[in-house]
């Protein structure tokens, strides 16, 4: 999943959506280094990313996409399910897409946390701001842009994502759409269980942690 999936599915805690948001960018085990609920929320971005890469319905949209885009797979599913997910934010969320857009970087950027950011996620995260990106994932060209964008970052990517692939991927999008839904409410269910779990390893995630450093 991507930027607007990983932030929807922290919920209400600032903490857990910057550890969401931070999951992009920190390596490595986590170890105190920042307060708990911003650990617990990296540590939730990765279970959603394993999760999903295990999952067979996102098997089977990698496996709708034509055999030379295979090792790049992951990438378009995960830039096609942030875009199907915008396009349906309100079914997920009570929030309009723009106003969640506003608040989510409201709450990523207020001054207390801008400590535990890494310098290259920080700049990230104001240009996302700026850009209005999560509000931008549901335009109508935001894969085919975010595509050739990461193609153009990617060594190699060109030889992926160019204006004779760009059409290959458009003819698998609507069975990708068709996966969603069924796909993300296990998601939603999975992520559910893993907090529970994880708040019986690690204690209830507070509001608001203490600030470190």
């Amino acid at each position: 999943m991507n930027h607007l999936a990983h932030l929807l599915l922290s919920g209400n805690n600032d903490q857990l959506l910057l550890g969401g948001f931070l999951g992009d960018f920190v390596k490595g085990l986590q170890i105190g280094v920042r307060p708990v609920a911003i650990e617990q929320g990296i540590r939730l971005h990765r279970a959603i990313d394993a999760y999903t890469d295990q999952h067979p319905s996102v098997t089977a949209c990698r496996l709708a996409l034509p055999n030379n885009l295979r090792r790049v797979s992951g990438i378009v599913t995960d830039i096609a399910f942030d875009h199907f997910l915008a396009k349906s934010f309100t079914r997920y969320h009570p929030q309009s897409l723009q106003q969640f857009d506003q608040s989510a970087f409201e709450r990523l950027l207020k001054p207390k946390h801008l400590d535990f950011f890494p310098e290259q996620a920080l700049l990230t995260c104001q240009r996302m701001r700026d850009f209005k990106s999560l509000f931008r994932t549901q335009d109508e060209d935001f894969i085919a842009r975010s595509l050739t964008h990461i193609g153009r970052r990617l060594r190699g990517g060109e030889r992926f994502f160019n204006s004779e692939t760009i059409p290959e991927i458009n003819a698998a999008l609507p069975f990708i759409q068709a996966s969603f839904p069924k796909f993300f409410a296990c998601l939603r269910g999975f992520v559910d269980n893993w907090i529970t779990n994880d708040d019986r390893a690690t204690g209830p995630v507070a509001n608001e942690a203490p600030h470190r450093g």
